[in-house]
């Protein structure tokens, strides 16, 4: 007598089918997860350079500036106005940077409050988020939207 061992068509079609949907799923976690991760880091970078312009400003009782340039998708630190570039710092080319109510140059007074307060808006891929100056604080505050 022979026997057939072995799959059938229908149970290996049904298998892949399961398989795939996983992969999808999975892949699009990661992604996600990939992408805030890569807004997270981002945003420490960011906060760093905006307590050290703060610093810097308290300190030497100077001026520095930052100007965000939404249309290169960079932000830089300015010695004075049109100064020296001291940090000049990429924004990823997949985020739309939008200056809602904040005005450039931000700087900071000598006793380490926002000249002009404002917000800008960053849009990721799979996220929105609001950064905040607010009147009479000293740095910045994050709002997911």
């Amino acid at each position: 007598m022979n026997k057939d061992s072995g799959f059938t068509i229908i149970e290996l079609l049904i298998v892949l089918s399961i398989l795939s949907i996983l992969l999808v799923i999975g892949t699009t976690f990661h992604i996600k997860t990939y992408q805030t991760y890569q807004f997270n880091r981002w945003y420490q970078i960011f906060e760093s350079d905006i307590m050290f312009m703060q610093q810097q400003t308290i300190a030497s009782m100077g001026s520095f500036y930052m100007l965000i340039k939404p249309s290169s998708h960079t932000y830089e630190i300015r010695n004075g106005g049109l100064g020296e570039i001291i940090i000049e710092r990429p924004i990823p080319d997949t985020w739309e940077i939008k200056l809602d109510t904040l005005t450039m140059p931000l700087s900071f007074s000598t006793n380490g409050t926002v000249k002009q307060p404002g917000k800008f808006q960053i849009r990721t891929p799979s996220n929105s988020y609001d950064i905040t100056f607010p009147f009479g604080k000293g740095r910045s505050y994050l709002v997911e939207t």
